[in-house]
C-alpha cells in the first residue's frame, strides 16, 4: 500500500510565530507555509481556495489570546475557522481538517512540529473527496 502524504497549507501570523527565524530556511522544512500579517486577514475565500486547490488540511497559526496586533484579529480568526468548519461538515467534511492555535513561537522552532501532527492527524482521515464523489457514495448506499 502506497503512503499517503496530505498536503496541508499553513498560514502563520508574522506577529506571533516565527519572526525571529530566516524565512526561507522556514520554506525549507514547512510544504506550503503562508507567513501573513495577522491570522485576522485570512479570509474564508482564502482557506476555501486551499481546499479548492487540492488541501487535505489547513493549520492557521495566530498570537495569543488579547495579543494580537491588530487588536481582535485573531478572535476574528477563531469565529472564521468555527464557521467554517460547520460548513465543511455541511459538505461531508470533517471538521478536524481545519484547524486554528493562538499562541506564539517567535523562533518558529515549533512550526514544522505542528505541521508534522496536524499532518499525521489529516493522514488518518485519508483524501478529502470531492463533494460530488461524496453526494454519489451517500446514494448508492441508499439504493
Amino acid at each position: 500500500m502506497k503512503h499517503y502524504e496530505p498536503k496541508l497549507v499553513c498560514f502563520s501570523c508574522k506577529f506571533g510565530w516565527g519572526y525571529l527565524a530566516d524565512e526561507e530556511e522556514q520554506h525549507q522544512h514547512i510544504k506550503n507555509w503562508v507567513p501573513i500579517i495577522c491570522s485576522g486577514k485570512i479570509d474564508a475565500v482564502h482557506i476555501l481556495e486551499a481546499f479548492k486547490q487540492g488541501a487535505d488540511g489547513v493549520l492557521i497559526l495566530g498570537c495569543p489570546e488579547g495579543d494580537c496586533h491588530y487588536q481582535d484579529g485573531n478572535f476574528e480568526s477563531r469565529k472564521r475557522v468555527l464557521l467554517l468548519q460547520r460548513i465543511l461538515e455541511a459538505y461531508g467534511i470533517e471538521k478536524e481538517r481545519l484547524r486554528i492555535e493562538l499562541s506564539m513561537d517567535p523562533e518558529g522552532r515549533t512550526i514544522p512540529q505542528m505541521v508534522k501532527e496536524m499532518s499525521d492527524a489529516v493522514a488518518k482521515l485519508g483524501p478529502v473527496k470531492k463533494v460530488k464523489e461524496r453526494a454519489r457514495t451517500a446514494a448508492m448506499a441508499h439504493r
